[in-house]
């Protein structure tokens, strides 16, 4: 099993995406992280190959490759699972509540992975350049995953 190429994509984009622009033009101002300081795992398998962590504090945001060593929540998920969430068909709550996403530490820390799952899909659902370019994007990701997901916005 290794990670899915998808997946994958996501998240490095992320990774590049965050370090050049920031965090701010990619969910605007609709966020307000005053007063939160910290790190989330994201894990999608048995290795530091199947994780990312997002660095979050006042100024915003920043995703990286691998685990933190100190965070304060870890999030696992299967990446199928994420994927599905990716293409819309199913909702990061309804994950949650089946017990596919499973949550060690700070129970908030689920955040990071419902806000960024639900800020692509709704940049997707947008208009203008910016909504082509995120629909384009999860298209990219959906194709390289290889699962046959189409995008259900």
């Amino acid at each position: 099993m290794s990670v899915n190429p998808g997946l994958k994509k996501f998240f490095n984009d992320l990774v590049w995406y965050t370090r050049i622009l920031g965090s701010r033009r990619l969910v605007g101002k609709q966020v307000d992280q005053r007063g939160m300081r910290g790190a989330v795992n994201l894990v999608f398998g048995p290795t530091d190959e199947y994780a990312w962590n997002c660095v979050f504090g006042d100024s915003g945001f920043r995703f990286y490759p691998g685990r933190h060593p100190q965070p304060i929540g870890t999030v696992t998920v299967d990446q199928d699972v994420v994927l599905k969430m990716l293409a819309g068909l199913t909702s990061y709550y309804t994950a949650e509540m089946t017990g596919k996403v499973r949550i060690e530490g700070e129970g908030q820390s689920a955040w990071v992975l419902s806000s960024t799952v639900m800020q692509s899909l709704a940049n997707a659902r947008g208009g203008g350049f910016r909504g082509w370019i995120s629909r384009w994007h999860l298209r990219s990701v959906l194709r390289r995953s290889g699962t046959g997901y189409e995008l259900q916005l």
